[in-house]
């Protein structure tokens, strides 16, 4: 008995500090963000601090006032009118680092409003370099940078879960210090430096980047918020902007300045500014308990947890901790609510259910001698396959990454601001979950790497971290059983009354660098670099085409055994002075109906001619092509330049390469 209770108090000290251990290596801290999300349902909303308003350049603003960018002569008319209604300072959560040579006065204008306002801060941002430290800075044009009262950078830098829980303070670049655009924002309120006004708040900083655990107030527009052309108009009374911090941001959909941050999976940026500078104000940010608090209650949990299960029965055992657990989880919540203090309940409650799972694996063996059931029960608490990933291989858990030929994948639902305008935005997050989870589980599928969600885009991989020789085809598979699944989701959003949804794909193969990217505390699994942007591109680039697929040259080259292709153009896009031969991808090999075959070897011909500078015939041969592929995108692309051609035919250089203008 006492041999047992001895072994039965080392498991617990032994488990408790294999725990602790990994505490302190942060292992537990994507869970650990999971439960503050939970404590920030649970509390509920708050109320916003009012001294901050909001100003949105929203669907209604851009529909009255024309497409965005608007000329910066506007944002003038609106520093003006905050100016004189009183407002202490106006920021702007937008990006001018070049020059409008359309409208070179408009520019001046703005520079000239912002001086005379002497409360206005504009946006910059920094590029990443080595570690996640700030460099290559884009600063504002050089008249708005030299004539507003100050500049704050807009990073923000998700967690590895994609959510938003932290703001950046400032950052260090040549021996400077820059502001976040929130830090500048109430500096000019107060009519401070950003050095005194961060010295004033002595904010606890973590990381390179300074950053400040957000105390979200709650969901979106928990701020006031208004609409940019009702402001300018005159339908907002002066007095609402009097003695407030205002900003001025993007919120229209088309806009894609949206977060996720905790419980909320699409928020706009604008108003995790506005949240910031709420905490700024009222010195009510989150901030941690210390580490060692949370290794003092992981070594009680799991030591007690040891001593007083010897002495329980298993299911007395089950209940009480269940209700330890449950008690020690509304402790931290009073704590939160209380005081904005995080105290760690995942690494506590880790060594206290993994002692009462080890303790009773070692009572059944000594005890009841049940070998079979003790292996299921274990199997119940821990996966196999995530252990074996982190003790095969800790090297995936550092910094780092190497350069291989991979295929990258690139998916954008096509007129998504019609479909945002139609919904509410409980029903597009609806559609927008269901259209994702259904195209990702695809992607799974054909062991593919879904990398991240930009809105309504997917960006995926092949070939890592695990070798895939065939990955260019597994890519294409991907692509057109996307396609597929897509058909079925119409039929079913129709059916339910929803607006009719389509997307576009890009992939590409090529040499790309892999790894995990970003700081120490927080990375991302990804891909980077040349090949990556252009499968980017090539997604966009199906737009003109009226394609649902388009595969780079490098893409076909590796999968050509595999699917079925036509080819679209030789494109040179935005950047690149080297043209690149594009495909559609059309099916798998040997998919081919004899009515598609027919169209696009008429079509194949019609190319011929357009590229021989033989334009009428070409003509001829693409609407052919109608015949077989009714309403056929490229082929209406192709008879379109080819008219123009004959009517203006093009200079004796022409190559018959598409350049690409746009990203």
């Amino acid at each position: 008995m006492k041999k047992n209770r001895f072994i039965t108090l080392m498991i617990a000290v032994s488990w408790s500090l294999l725990v602790t251990i990994l505490f302190l290596r942060g292992s537990f801290q994507g869970l650990e963000n999971k439960t503050v999300d939970s404590r920030f349902a649970l509390r509920g909303q708050r109320a916003p601090d009012p001294r901050v308003v909001i100003i949105t350049v929203d669907e209604k603003s851009i529909a009255e006032m024309g497409r965005w960018p608007w000329p910066r002569h506007i944002h003038a008319q609106l520093i003006e009118l905050l100016t004189k209604a009183g407002a202490t300072s106006i920021a702007f959560d937008m990006l001018s680092t070049e020059v409008d040579k359309e409208h070179p006065d408009s520019d001046q204008r703005f520079a000239q409003a912002a001086q005379q306002s002497g409360r206005v801060t504009v946006g910059m941002l920094f590029q990443l370099g080595e570690g996640g430290a700030a460099t290559a800075p884009l600063f504002p044009y050089e008249a708005l940078a030299q004539k507003a009262s100050l500049m704050g950078f807009v990073n923000n830098f998700p967690e590895a879960d994609g959510v938003s829980r932290k703001v950046p303070l400032y950052a260090v670049y040549n021996d400077r210090l820059y502001p976040s655009l929130s830090c500048a924002a109430l500096a000019v309120h107060e009519g401070k430096t950003p050095e005194d006004l961060l010295e004033r708040l002595n904010l606890p900083l973590e990381g390179i980047w300074n950053e400040m655990t957000v105390n979200y107030v709650g969901g979106f527009q928990s701020f006031p918020y208004f609409s940019f052309v009702d402001v300018l108009n005159g339908k907002v009374t002066p007095d609402t902007f009097k003695d407030k911090i205002v900003l001025i941001g993007g919120t229209a959909t088309a806009l894609f300045d949206f977060r996720a941050v905790p419980n909320v999976p699409v928020f706009p940026g604008l108003e995790i500014h506005a949240n910031a500078i709420d905490n700024y104000l009222n010195k009510n940010h989150l901030r941690h308990s210390t580490l060692l608090l949370g290794v003092l209650l992981i070594l009680v949990f799991g030591i007690s947890c040891g001593l007083i299960m010897f002495r329980l029965p298993a299911w007395i055992g089950a209940v009480s901790i269940g209700a330890w657990m449950t008690g020690f989880f509304f402790f931290c919540q009073w704590i939160f609510v209380r005081t904005n203090v995080v105290i760690d309940f995942v690494g506590p409650t880790v060594s206290l259910l993994g002692c009462y799972v080890f303790v009773l694996f070692y009572r059944f063996i000594t005890e009841e001698r049940e070998k079979r059931w003790i292996k299921g029960t274990f199997s119940q608490y821990l996966s196999p396959k995530v252990i074996e990933v982190i003790t095969s291989d800790p090297s995936r858990l550092r910094l780092g990454g190497e350069e291989r030929i991979m295929t990258v994948f690139f998916s954008d639902l096509a007129g998504f601001t019609s479909i945002s305008e139609a919904l509410k935005p409980p029903e597009l997050v609806a559609v927008l979950n269901e259209y994702l989870t259904a195209m990702s589980e695809i992607i799974l599928k054909y062991d593919g790497v879904v990398d991240k969600y930009i809105g309504d885009a997917i960006m995926a991989f092949w070939n890592a971290p695990l070798d895939e020789p065939r990955h260019a085809s597994l890519a294409c598979f991907s692509a057109l059983e996307n396609i597929q699944q897509l058909k079925i989701l119409q039929k079913k959003f129709q059916q339910q009354g929803l607006p009719l949804i389509d997307c576009r794909i890009g992939l590409n193969t090529g040499n790309m660098v892999v790894g995990n990217m970003g700081s120490k505390n927080r990375f991302d699994y990804t891909v980077m670099g040349d090949s990556v942007n252009l499968g980017s591109r090539l997604e966009g680039a199906n737009k003109p085409f009226h394609t649902r697929i388009m595969v780079s040259d490098f893409t076909y080259q590796q999968a050509k055994n595999d699917v079925e292709v036509r080819e679209l153009d030789l494109l040179r896009v935005k950047g690149k002075a080297v043209p690149i031969r594009v495909y559609e991808l059309v099916a798998r090999k040997g998919e081919l109906t004899d009515t598609q075959r027919k169209g696009f070897d008429l079509y194949a011909e019609g190319l011929q001619f357009y590229r021989d500078r033989k334009f009428s015939k070409a003509v001829e041969k693409f609407k052919k092509v109608y015949e077989s592929i009714p309403d056929d995108g490229p082929s209406a692309v192709y008879i379109s330049r080819s008219e123009g051609y004959i009517a203006t035919p093009p200079p004796p250089e022409w190559d018959g390469v598409y350049v690409m203008t746009t990203k």
